[in-house]
């Protein structure tokens, strides 16, 4: 289809994101407040075990962000002044805020060319280099970190497995989240689970588990200091409505992604995901050899959301020298992410791999 005829045609602008909602939803909201059930915590703890059942996992704990889940993990494994943790220069903006509030060194790596992901040298060198305590495995986008984890347990190096992008995807007959010590899934607006903001954290490490839920209110607490970290239930509510839709989620994002993929196969554009069947597309990275802002006027013309596929690339947060992040900045610099939400039409879909034929 031409663009121009795209152009000519009055049509519906297509967001950029949208959250995957429902009226059930909304149902379970209101009955959580009719039933003043605001502050009990009985609908969080239901989230909790039917998150643990689903997937087999052995403890999940139920907390009011992201930054919370990565700062109860590291409280838990002990991470400390002095302590390094090693993460991608396109990790979570909350995984660098947490390091820091454990008064923590971040220890950022460039991706490797044409991947989502550091390389396996890279990771190694930085290891027998700077000897760091905690690596993030940091599923970008929804697509498998692939580092060496018999390497890092070797070295004696924690794992926290970020498992936003991929929760209740397989791999081998395994879902993830069993990787490392401890596992967290964010449930932010634009989440495979949402509960407006919120995150689950993982672990079969029952002592950790302890650890982490006497530092949460709501529990027995020790004699120290706890974190105001709980999820309320009437966000749990919704959690429980989107955990039962979960696997229609991730089969409506993996067509509408194999379908870009397709596309893409026709056009210069790159994308970098590898794992078809496994990948779950969060978000749909394009790379595109023109300039941010001409970019967004294309598709501004076409009335199709777009954002950066990188929101806060570390080394940008840490004042560190663009030129020694090359693969990150380019990322930033060249990528969008275009929409893949399941609300899209078949029509949407068309429209938007259309889009990336025409811009040349």
């Amino acid at each position: 289809m031409a663009v121009s005829h795209l152009r000519s045609q009055s049509v519906k602008p297509i967001e950029a994101q949208r959250p995957t909602l429902s009226r059930q939803e909304l149902e379970s909201v209101l009955d959580c407040l009719i039933q003043d059930k605001l502050g009990s915590g009985q609908i969080a703890s239901r989230l909790e075990k039917a998150f643990a059942t689903a997937f087999g996992y052995k403890h999940v704990l139920a907390v009011h962000s992201l930054a919370s889940a990565y700062h109860l993990s590291m409280l838990a494994l002990q991470i400390k002044k002095d302590d390094n943790v090693l993460m991608s220069a396109i990790a979570p903006v909350q995984a660098a805020d947490a390091t820091r509030y454990v008064d923590a060194s971040i220890e950022i790596l460039d991706i490797e060319r044409n991947s989502f992901h550091p390389s396996d040298e890279s990771i190694q060198n930085t290891v027998n280099e700077k000897n760091p305590s905690l690596y993030i495995m940091h599923h970008a986008f929804g697509s498998p970190d692939r580092v060496n984890i018999n390497f890092l347990k070797e070295k004696n190096i924690k794992i926290i497995e970020d498992i936003t992008g991929l929760v209740g995807s397989e791999k081998n007959g395994e879902f993830f989240g069993n990787a490392g010590n401890i596992a967290v899934c964010g449930m932010s607006e634009y989440d495979l689970i949402t509960t407006g903001n919120g995150a689950l954290i993982i672990t079969s490490d029952s002592k950790l588990y302890q650890a982490m839920l006497s530092l949460r209110y709501g529990s027995k607490r020790t004699t120290g200091p706890a974190y105001d970290y709980r999820l309320e239930d009437f966000q749990a509510a919704m959690g429980l409505d989107q955990l039962s839709r979960l696997e229609q989620t991730l089969s409506r994002r993996k067509k509408i992604g194999q379908k870009y993929l397709e596309t893409l196969r026709l056009t210069k554009h790159e994308t970098y995901f590898k794992e078809a069947g496994i990948d779950s597309y969060i978000r749909f990275p394009v790379i595109i050899n023109k300039s941010h802002d001409e970019v967004e006027h294309y598709f501004r013309s076409l009335q199709i959301g777009i954002e950066r596929a990188v929101d806060h690339p570390l080394h940008h947060l840490l004042g560190y020298p663009r030129l020694e992040f090359p693969n990150a900045e380019r990322l930033y610099q060249k990528a969008v992410s275009i929409p893949v939400y399941p609300a899209l039409t078949a029509n949407n879909v068309e429209r938007i791999a259309s889009s990336l034929r025409g811009i040349l």
